[in-house]
């Protein structure tokens, strides 16, 4: 008997066939039972249109166990496959629909010889846009604070430089982006770290991998009051189907085919006699699978616009068959004979040929004209470009044109939803740091079980708690402010590098404060030892000077500039 989920519910069939000939029901993907064997695949259907229903986020995986161990690990995998089997069909469903496959949700009868579809895309703009924004940047790392108790300050600013040059090997800047992008599709995304076995000289103390969500999953226990992972499962296909799983536990690793464990010491078992494996010991003493999260109801960035996405398509098709219907016009004549061939057959104008009528000796004068559907072109294109930036606004991406009239600076930014798009990045912030700094502590893992790390290493040493990650999200007419918002700090006694992380303006923070510190250190004292010391004035003009010219700043309020002269009387 064969398994098939149709709007994520499991029905055993034995004629696919079958199954193909219900309306409106399309094979979207082949996926294959756990056991491996292809008499029970598993066929994904998605019913097209009622697809909008499904997009409700990807499910949370859970199981009963409080611990994963080699007696119950391939039952959490196989009790885990139908909610990751639903979660990889939606995943599929919104990359095919970001690369650009949405058929257009509707029938056309009238003129079903003109039939053309458009597809604007605006999911994929949508996506460009928020994968720059939120990880067009790499995540660096800096030091959460430089007094800790009984830290040593200097050597632990050397690990985090260090740290981030390991990254940096794994050039993950790029990975960064790639890892943005199923986030931001699909609403979650992996990373796998692993001790790099093959290390040479300038190379990272362990391997950064980002992983497709489509071949990995992780499993949270209702066992504990924190639901905290205690399974992460990644998996090959090969070309016959079979699946190898590959599982980890805080202190275990299997590899599962077929049902059993095929790694590890031998063990007697208790199914049938047969001998069973142990699996082998995890030697970083945590999962290295992490999830990561776009928003905690597990969404893709325009999920919830799937609908009007499908609408503005249909009504820039509607448009593109509209004018190439009254391009391609049905002719009506009225009292008017053409010639016909040697066969018999009406011989119709083409094109520059001419055409003479006469009016009949009753009064009836002939024509010729097309039939043309009328339409309100204006009242279309208007209703297109509504539709399009509606879609924009509720996914919080800024308009590209100001239709304020020469604002600047924090009108621009407000006038044109900067100002939304910034508060929408910096509630997934909060999450994006969560996930990376799992990372650290999984990387940390890597770099002290890896032989290969130098035992005066001062990475060793560095503690996860002394970790603090860096977002930056770059605007350049903030540019200035920045520099103004450093000079005063600084020129206050602020610490450098917490300045230097308040302005959230360099890629590396941490790496600015190292190559920095002497000078910046050397500045704040002489304002301190000077006699006469002046704290300097701004290094250049910012938002604060845009209230004359930019009254969305302070509501309809305007204010006319001071004069000089009438400051000094």
């Amino acid at each position: 008997m064969s398994y098939y989920v149709i709007l994520r519910h499991v029905a055993k069939c034995d004629n696919v066939k079958m199954l193909k000939k219900v309306k409106g029901i399309t094979i979207l993907h082949r996926f294959y039972h756990p056991q491996g064997t292809i008499e029970q695949s598993v066929v994904l259907f998605d019913l097209r249109e009622k697809v909008d229903s499904m997009m409700t986020g990807r499910r949370v995986i859970w199981t009963d166990e409080k611990e994963i161990t080699a007696e119950n690990v391939v039952s959490v995998i196989e009790n885990a496959w139908s909610d990751f089997s639903a979660n990889r069909m939606d995943c599929d469903f919104l990359l095919n629909y970001d690369r650009g496959n949405q058929p257009i949700q509707r029938e056309k009868t009238y003129r079903s010889d003109i039939d053309i579809q458009t597809i604007d895309n605006v999911a994929n703009e949508i996506t460009t846009f928020k994968v720059g924004f939120h990880f067009g940047n790499e995540i660096t790392l800096g030091q959460r604070g430089t007094h800790d108790a009984g830290a040593d300050n200097a050597r632990e600013q050397d690990a985090i430089a260090l740290l981030n040059e390991c990254y940096s090997a794994e050039n993950a800047k790029a990975k960064n982006v790639e890892l943005g992008n199923f986030v931001e599709i699909t609403g979650i995304g992996f990373t796998l770290h692993d001790i790099n076995t093959e290390y040479e000289d300038g190379d990272s103390y362990f391997k950064y991998i980002v992983v497709d969500p489509r071949f990995a999953f992780v499993v949270k226990s209702t066992a504990w009051v924190d639901h905290r992972v205690v399974l992460g499962v990644t998996f090959r296909e090969d070309r016959m189907g079979n699946i190898y799983f590959t599982a980890f536990s805080k202190d275990r690793r299997y590899e599962v085919y077929g049902s059993k464990v095929q790694n590890g010491e031998e063990r007697q078992g208790y199914t049938f006699g047969q001998s069973e494996r142990s699996g082998e010991i995890n030697p970083l003493g945590i999962i290295p699978l992490i999830e990561w999260e776009r928003s905690y109801d597990r969404t893709g960035a325009w999920e919830r616009q799937i609908s009007d996405l499908d609408s503005l398509n249909i009504a820039e098709s509607d448009l593109a068959c509209l004018l190439d219907q009254n391009v391609q016009s049905i002719w009506h004549a009225n009292d008017v004979e053409f010639a016909t061939d040697e066969n018999g057959d009406m011989v119709t104008p083409k094109s520059n040929d001419w055409v003479m009528t006469y009016t009949t000796r009753d009064g009836k004068t002939p024509f010729i004209t097309p039939l043309a559907v009328p339409g309100d072109y204006s009242g279309i294109l208007t209703n297109i470009s509504t539709k399009r930036a509606t879609i924009l606004q509720k996914c919080n991406v800024p308009m590209r044109n100001d239709t304020s009239g020469g604002s600047t600076g924090v009108a621009m930014s407000d006038a044109t939803g900067w100002s939304q798009a910034e508060v929408e990045a910096s509630k997934q912030q909060a999450i994006m740091e969560g996930c990376k700094m799992q990372e650290v502590r999984v990387a940390l893992a890597c770099i002290k079980a890896n032989p290969y790390t130098p035992s005066d290493s001062p990475l060793l040493k560095l503690k996860y708690r002394d970790v603090q990650p860096s977002v930056k999200r770059q605007k350049n007419y903030e540019m200035v402010s920045k520099v103004n918002a450093f000079s005063v700090m600084v020129s206050h006694g602020i610490n450098g590098l917490h300045a230097i992380r308040a302005i959230n303006l360099f890629e590396d923070p941490q790496q600015v404060w190292e190559d920095s510190r002497e000078m910046i250190e050397k500045y704040q004292e002489s304002l301190v030892t000077k006699s006469t010391a002046s704290i300097p004035e701004r290094a250049g003009s910012d938002e604060s000077d845009q209230i004359v010219n930019s009254p969305n700043i302070d509501g309809m309020t305007t204010q006319e500039p001071v004069d000089d002269e009438e400051t000094e009387e």
